[in-house]
């Protein structure tokens, strides 16, 4: 494990592998562990830098409400700091896949190529049929997950939206680990601060529509009902994506499926070094 200094935060990164350097961007609740299970096999063939989102693992986070644009700018800034002149490759899961699609666009000179895991841009459903009925159950689920999290009721608030909003029913028991499910009670603040952002309402359809790097979106065939027609929405926005479906997977196949994610990585990744 090792700090860098980025926008007079300490910043926590581990490195493995040689090769062509790829940054990985953890989702919320969350910490670089979360890609365990994918590093190895992505190490055979590529530099593979993983670090601690602001507010998240050993990474610190200053007082006040945070915003979208910092972890963005962090990533930018983190990406010149351990690349240098290279190009790098992203990948991103949940909202570490909505910043990584948003450095591409603040920062495209220094990005090769970005793979996604259903970002979760619901926003972009407003005009799209399905979110007359989608969002208000979206919504509905949020304000509830938000109100367990503010009585300080954090287990019981990390597992409804484990549950409820971003992985799905048994996805708490079944796929968490005791100690996954430990760094989720202990992020509970951090998401509640990241669902507070009034900046968020900027993340609009322009911001998808002038990004030019290659990017490769998944999504699960056995995910809740918002992923799929987000990403059916961002893959019409961008031009140069391409949408791939993983048979069986859910909102997080690095946990689930790390064989079929790994594959898909490295398909992708050597079509653009190709």
């Amino acid at each position: 494990m090792n700090q860098i200094h980025i926008n007079q935060l300490h910043i926590t990164l581990i490195e493995s592998g040689q090769g062509q350097p790829v940054v990985m961007v953890h989702g919320s609740w969350d910490t670089h562990a979360a890609w365990d299970q994918v590093t190895p096999e992505l190490s055979r063939e590529l530099r593979v830098i993983r670090y601690d989102r602001r507010g998240h693992g050993e990474s610190e986070c200053p007082p006040g409400q945070g915003s979208y644009g910092e972890d963005v700018d962090d990533l930018c800034q983190l990406i010149q700091a351990v690349a240098g002149d290279a190009k790098v490759h992203l990948i991103g899961h949940s909202y570490g896949a909505t910043i990584a699609l948003l450095a591409a666009g603040e920062c495209p000179q220094r990005i090769r190529s970005v793979l996604v895991h259903e970002p979760p841009a619901f926003g972009l459903l407003k005009q799209e049929p399905e979110g007359k009925t989608l969002l208000p159950v979206l919504q509905q689920r949020m304000n509830r997950a938000i109100t367990l999290l503010e009585e300080g009721r954090h287990e019981e608030g990390a597992r409804y939206f484990s549950e409820h909003i971003g992985f799905g029913p048994g996805f708490w028991e079944e796929v968490l680990t005791t100690e996954m499910r430990t760094s989720f009670v202990a992020h509970a603040s951090t998401w509640l601060d990241q669902a507070r952002d009034p900046t968020r309402l900027d993340i609009v359809p322009e911001r998808f529509e002038r990004l030019h790097v290659p990017i490769c979106l998944s999504t699960g065939s056995q995910g809740l009902p918002w992923y799929a027609p987000t990403m059916e929405r961002l893959v019409r926005l961008i031009p140069d994506a391409r949408l791939v479906t993983i048979p069986g997977a859910g909102h997080a196949p690095h946990l689930t499926h790390p064989g079929q994610w790994v594959r898909l990585a490295r398909s992708f990744f050597r079509k653009q070094e190709g």
